[in-house]
């Protein structure tokens, strides 16, 4: 996990500030909903995505839709209240055999871990309200660590006790401004034994690992096949 934490001391490449510019929001993302929450799970070297508005979720590739969009009810009925609709930070990592979904929500200082067949712990609290939060699993196995930011400041990798972000937040030496501080949410994959990170903020994603941007993105463009249910929920959300 070196290559994780020695992520914030590394010096801006030209390409950030190019890719800065390149991934300014369009007129036409003003009508589309951000994301409560949305995750990526590295799954037999395929990306799938999760994502989190209002009361419903999607799951996708960057092909298409896999699942949804759906009521999380109807999925998971099981979940507490007050986990059915705006969650605030979703994580994916794999628990046993099989690439079996192991989930963590929260929502405000609560959290939840769950998996398709029914709650695993929770709800507990946490010391403060996460703005993101990752899992992954370490080492290829299914012991799971957890990673959170909020505001400009992020943990460090921790396995049980939700701890206060205190490290400066992971890229911020050579992310464009926007991305060093209050993201929508985040993820850590490993892609051959190296870290990638991916922020999410608004309608934009930025992926990048220990030495520089890999790809910045507006998500009307990176995932057209989720505009209408984006725009509909907009509607339904009137000053969100």
């Amino acid at each position: 996990m070196v290559a994780v934490i020695a992520l914030g001391a590394a010096v801006a490449p030209a390409s950030a500030t190019a890719a800065g510019r390149a991934g300014e929001p369009g007129p036409a993302a003003a009508a589309l909903r951000s994301f409560d929450a949305v995750t990526t799970v590295n799954e037999r070297k395929a990306w799938k995505h999760m994502a989190l508005i209002g009361d419903q979720y999607a799951i996708f590739t960057d092909r298409g839709l896999v699942e949804g969009p759906a009521p999380i009810r109807k999925k998971w009925p099981f979940l507490p209240k007050r986990f059915t609709r705006d969650v605030d930070t979703a994580a994916i990592a794999f628990s046993g055999p099989g690439f079996r979904w192991r989930h963590t929500w929260t929502k405000g200082t609560q959290a939840i871990t769950f998996e398709d067949g029914g709650l695993v712990s929770g709800p507990f609290r946490l010391p403060l309200p996460y703005d993101g939060l990752t899992d992954v699993n370490v080492g290829g196995s299914a012991q799971i660590q957890h990673l959170g930011v909020r505001g400009g400041s992020a943990t460090p990798l921790f396995a049980k006790d939700f701890e206060i972000p205190s490290l400066p937040l992971y890229g911020s030496a050579f992310l464009p401004a926007r991305f060093r501080a209050d993201v929508d949410d985040i993820s850590l994959e490993f892609e051959k034994n190296a870290p990638k990170f991916s922020y999410y903020k608004g309608n934009e994603r930025v992926i990048f690992d220990d030495r520089r941007v890999i790809e910045l993105v507006r998500l009307d463009v990176k995932w057209p096949f989720l505009n209408d249910w984006r725009r509909s929920l907009s509607r339904a959300a009137p000053g969100r």
